[in-house]
């Protein structure tokens, strides 16, 4: 039986590492921060447990979004700790307003950091729990020799004796020992768990049906409330209607502090929540609602046709940033600049433009938005939700409803998908008002079409490219101009000089020999909410890039591989580049009727290429085969790795091929999966990934790279690539298939 975390008293005055005595087990909480930070704190996170039974529990701050990242942080605590990973139990952490924050706490879990944002705290809390309980084991036998101990599957032998004593005989005597500064931790050559391919412990939950997503969450006197919103984004309620036959309340809900985007203002009540017995009653009353809207004035303007049209005056001409100045939505914003750009391109000798454009694009995860909430006047509330923003939902809770933290418990359940949707917490503040009002337990679900059509969408975005080439091919000037709605800037972030780093990702300081160059991105005025989507700014950008790095080299009259790797800089990106096309056999004889592209590019700290095999159909491309290569350092689990970077091509094919929401007067207009196509089991192309040779060593100073997002950035400009080797015409605006619904073949 695994051990339950205790509660974790108020304490003041930490050290970098902190222990706790609980029960008869031990206990250990690090803080993140070094010890001048750590000093300030007030609390300090339960997050390592080994129980007197032998059961070892760890808490873990990340969201599980199907990434794999609980059993990966097990396997990196096991080495050190020297017990098997099935033996952990890993648990969701509840979230603390303690900074700098615990280790093993809910944050957030964002661009692609579980595993390397945790990687040596975990080690490290392993090795000090490993010594702990050594330690105690000197007191139990009388011999303080270290040498004289011996570890392995979570017991410590004492090699004098024989004498064997399992974690949990020593684990109340270790804790009431002091904690080491620091432990030695495994040898590289020693490694037993880091690098191997290891069974995920969370897979066999997720096929027998038992792991418990937010939907899942059942209370006692549970009421259901489906969503309505506003069809145009900006509008309010006009009057709150009378409660429909089948519906137990309707309740208007306010846009919170802290979640307004876009045209979604704070304090307008741009929905309503119906109550019912049980969710259907909810949904059908909701469905028969009759609503009246007051819509904003400039609701006319809001669509799709117009906000081309505005990227492209933008394109044309926009504000440049000024320090101290507002620099509001048209502003634009110099990325980077070298030598004189214009001037080179003005004198080359063949000069090149394209604009690549992309919609907004629909998170559509499996799992709709929803959250539970049991709310007590005075006395507490409790939310599950799945949820990539534990932290930032306990500080909304508190908001709302005036409780302290220790009033508020936020449970972060599995999540059916996140890809940044569920990073938002607008779903969660309905499901608060909600239950303060009916003053009952309640699950708040929103209704796919609600999902669809009030979305934070990843941004449109119109880009440019110039470039200015002499006659041998070299690039004497690049000029890259991205217009494109600010994420960061709808979460009221004062923009520095540079702009939007979400909106310029993935365009700037790129190793290619370019000559002089200049790269600026453009907020767009478009009000309609943006947010994070997996890959953000580096899908769109990507795109944009090696589309047009590959109509360079055929405009030099090259091979697109061994152009790139001739003005490739980078010894990483080259190492990787020459991976994807010695895995796919880049250069050799290719299928008949059809044809690969190749593209290359970076985030999260890692480099990935790609190289896409398509044939043709009589509507266009067929993906049949990708080769992807990855540099991301220190790899954990391979079989992790290369399942995040499948899922991220299926994610990238979705978007390229697909994806895209279209608005009129301010209403989205694909509303379910009917109208927003996605990739059937047959379509999936063949994929080969091949993970970059491991470091040597591994080094506490290295940067670790990110994976769950790196599938997605390259799949659509080497798609673009290898359609316009086979075809002859190069698709610059995504998706291939703008009209092609679920019914299609």
């Amino acid at each position: 039986m695994n051990a339950r975390i205790p509660d974790i008293p108020e304490a003041a005055g930490l050290d970098r590492r902190q222990f706790l005595a609980a029960g008869t087990g031990l206990t250990l909480g690090l803080v993140l921060a070094g010890k001048a930070e750590a000093a300030t704190a007030t609390a300090v996170n339960a997050w390592l447990t080994i129980a007197g039974d032998g059961s070892i529990t760890l808490a873990s701050g990340a969201s599980d979004m199907g990434q794999g990242s609980f059993s990966g942080l097990a396997q990196i605590l096991c080495e050190d700790l020297m017990v098997d990973p099935a033996a952990v139990r890993v648990v969701p952490a509840a979230p603390s307003l303690a900074s700098p924050a615990p280790v093993g706490v809910a944050i957030n879990t964002v661009g692609s950091s579980v595993t390397r944002s945790n990687f040596w705290r975990l080690r490290d809390a392993g090795a000090v729990a490993r010594e702990m309980l050594v330690g105690a084991a000197m007191v139990e036998l009388g011999d303080a020799a270290r040498a004289n101990y011996a570890v392995a599957n979570a017991v410590v032998t004492h090699l004098p004796t024989g004498r064997r004593l399992g974690y949990g005989q020593l684990a109340a005597r270790a804790a009431t020992l002091p904690v080491p500064a620091s432990a030695p931790l495994v040898p590289d050559a020693q490694l037993r768990c880091i690098g191997k391919p290891l069974p995920r412990a969370d897979i066999p939950a997720k096929v027998d049906g038992s792991t418990v997503y937010g939907i899942d969450v059942r209370r006692p006197g549970m009421v259901y409330a489906a969503i309505r919103h506003c069809p145009t984004f900006g509008g309010v309620l006009a009057a709150t209607p009378a409660t429909p036959g089948g519906a137990l309340a309707v309740v208007p809900v306010k846009v919170a502090p802290g979640t307004a985007r876009g045209l979604e203002a704070v304090g307008h009540v741009n929905a309503v929540a119906v109550v019912g017995p049980t969710t259907w009653d909810a949904w059908q009353a909701a469905r028969r609602l009759n609503l009246k809207w007051t819509l904003p004035a400039n609701a006319a303007a809001l669509n799709s046709t117009q906000f081309v049209a505005d990227a492209q005056a933008l394109m044309a001409s926009a504000t440049p940033y000024a320090a101290g100045a507002a620099n509001g939505p048209g502003t634009a914003y110099t990325v980077e600049r070298s030598g004189a750009p214009e001037a080179a391109i003005a004198a080359a000798d063949l000069k090149l433009e394209a604009s690549y454009s992309l919609p907004y694009v629909s998170h559509a995860c499996m799992e709709v938005l929803n959250c539970t909430v049991d709310y007590q006047a005075g006395v507490g509330c409790e939310v599950w939700a799945p949820t990539q923003s534990a932290k930032s939902a306990l500080t909304l809770v508190m908001a709302l409803t005036g409780m302290t933290a220790s009033q508020v418990t936020i449970h972060v359940t599995a999540l059916g998908g996140g890809l940044g949707r569920k990073a938002e917490l607008d779903f969660i503040s309905q499901a608060v008002q909600v239950a303060m009002a009916v003053k009952k337990p309640v699950k708040l679900m929103w209704p796919r079409e609600e999902d669809f059509t009030h979305d934070q969408y990843r941004p449109m975005a119109l880009v440019r490219v110039r470039a200015g080439l002499n006659k041998s091919g070299q690039v004497l000037g690049w000029t890259y101009r991205n217009v494109s709605p600010s994420i960061l800037g709808q979460r009221g972030v004062q923009l520095p000089a540079t702009g939007d780093s979400q909106g310029y990702e993935g365009s700037q300081a790129l190793p290619y020999d370019f000559g002089a160059r200049l790269t600026e991105w453009v907020s767009h005025t478009s009000g309609i909410p943006v947010g994070f989507w997996r890959s953000v700014g580096a899908s769109i950008n990507t795109f944009a890039v090696e589309s047009m790095v590959d109509e360079l080299a055929l405009a030099a009259g090259a091979d697109p591989y061994q152009y790139r790797r001739a003005r490739l800089t980078d010894a990483r990106w080259l190492a990787v580049l020459d991976a994807a096309a010695q895995a796919a056999g880049w250069g050799g004889a290719v299928p008949a009727g059809r044809a690969r592209g190749i593209a290359i590019g970076t985030a999260f700290n890692s480099v990935v290429a790609q190289v896409v095999e398509v044939s043709a159909t009589a509507a266009g491309p067929k993906v049949t085969r990708v080769w992807l290569a990855i540099d991301c350092g220190w790899v954990v689990n391979p079989d992790s790795v290369e399942a995040q970077l499948i899922g991220g091509i299926v994610h990238g094919l979705n978007a390229a091929l697909y994806g895209k929401q279209t608005f009129v007067n301010g209403a989205a207009q694909a509303r379910n999966f009917n109208a927003s196509r996605m990739i059937r089991l047959g379509e999936m192309p063949q994929v080969v990934v091949k993970l970059m040779p491991q470091p040597a060593l591994l080094d506490r100073n290295a940067v670790m790279g990110g994976v769950g997002e790196l599938g997605v950035p390259t799949l659509a400009p080497a798609l673009a690539n290898a359609w316009a080797r086979l075809s002859g015409k190069r698709v610059r605006a995504l998706p291939f298939y703008p009209n092609a619904t679920m019914s299609d073949g």
